[in-house]
């Protein structure tokens, strides 16, 4: 019988159409007499054939792509040493049912379990907190609802994963949310603006806006719904660009140091970034990097937005920029053994309740990469 990895990529090929006549003959025959290549076989189908998006993602796969990952195997159906199929079949029966991420935002920001409990022994590792303008930290994870600020000023409500908050006064000082790998959360500042903060974000925020302007300051990812306020613009400051709004919905995506995208969803925006400054329209994203400026163009909201179901959508994506989308989303620590591997191409939808490891089943399946477990690291060999 065929290897593990040629058996996968095989019947990728079949669905594909990139096999030879004889090859084509030959698998069937063993799809045909092996009810565990049977199985996977259906499997297969299902994935890619019975789901609407991935069976779009699937249009994009071509055979070339599966022959990279075997490119040093010959694919002949010669007799073997064989195998027991019986593990991988129910691996992949687990991949198959599906996988889950998408994130469109790129600055690292470090506030660890190892930060948080250096601020306040009492909070529970991994935990969305809240530190305010006079030091106090406040668990955003726990099952307490209702809380008031040490001063008696503020009343928050933490419900639904979603914080509001009411205060006796406006205090225009900045508090900040900070939202840990493994975690989203979602905020209602004082005006009615909606923001929802991806994983590994932090937000610099006032309980009140006095005076002309309202703004916040943001590192991570996250989608912004600005509510309509008549002579008091809201700016977003980020690491790498300001962005100036007049009521819209967008989404701003500053995870990677040197790199800000910003994409409008509704209503129109001002970039600002090193010496240059654009006004967006809906439906386009400015794209800002150290070494090329503002580059702005139509963006995807399936590829940018599907963090907001709880998806990402990776179209022919090199494995080395979805690991640190999966790091954030899963709280984990990735690495790849080889510089090959990191630098291979991958289509497949994630859904991030099915875990991470539906995904690395997911990379046998398409490419035959292998993981394992070393001192608290995946590693994809």
């Amino acid at each position: 019988m065929e290897s593990r990895s040629d058996i996968h990529e095989l019947l990728m090929l079949k669905l594909t159409g990139g096999l030879s006549k004889d090859q084509q003959e030959e698998i069937d025959a063993l799809i045909e007499g092996d009810p565990e290549v049977n199985e996977a076989w259906k499997h297969l189908q299902e994935y890619y054939l019975l789901h609407e998006k991935r069976r779009a993602d699937f249009d994009s796969i071509s055979a070339t792509d599966i022959m990279a990952g075997v490119k040093d195997r010959v694919f002949s159906l010669q007799p073997r040493p064989a195998f027991s199929t019986g593990k991988w079949i129910t691996a992949a029966a687990a991949a198959l049912t599906g996988v889950g991420i998408f994130i469109y935002a790129f600055t690292k920001t470090n506030h660890s379990s190892k930060v948080l409990s250096a601020v306040h022994k009492n909070i529970p590792a991994k935990s969305v907190y809240l530190e305010l303008q006079n030091g106090q930290i406040i668990d955003l994870s726990g099952g307490e609802q209702y809380q008031k600020t040490e001063d008696g000023q503020v009343t928050l409500n933490n419900n639904r994963n979603t914080l509001t908050f009411i205060a006796d006064r406006k205090n225009s000082g900045l508090n900040k949310l900070i939202v840990p790998h493994g975690k989203e959360y979602s905020i209602r500042l004082s005006d009615g603006t909606e923001i929802r903060m991806n994983a590994g974000s932090t937000l610099q925020f006032p309980f009140g806006f006095a005076g002309s302007s309202r703004e916040i300051s943001l590192t991570g990812e996250a989608y912004v719904k600005v509510a309509a306020a008549a002579g008091q613009p809201f700016t977003v400051h980020t690491p790498e660009a300001t962005i100036q709004v007049l009521g819209t919905e967008f989404n701003i995506n500053t995870y990677s140091p040197g790199k800000a995208a910003i994409s409008l969803v509704q209503g129109a925006v001002k970039v600002l970034a090193g010496k240059q400054k654009v006004v967006l329209q809906p439906g386009f994203q400015a794209e800002y990097t150290t070494q090329n400026g503002i580059n702005t163009h139509p963006f995807d909201k399936n590829d940018v937005l599907s963090w907001l179901e709880g998806e990402y959508d990776f179209r022919e994506t090199p494995l080395s920029e979805i690991i640190p989308i999966l790091e954030r989303w899963y709280d984990v620590k990735i690495i790849t053994d080889h510089p090959a591997v990191a630098d291979k191409t991958f289509t497949m939808l994630i859904k991030r309740p099915e875990g991470i490891k539906a995904f690395l089943e997911m990379l046998k399946v398409i490419r035959g990469a292998d993981y394992y477990y070393k001192n608290d690291t995946i590693h994809i060999k």
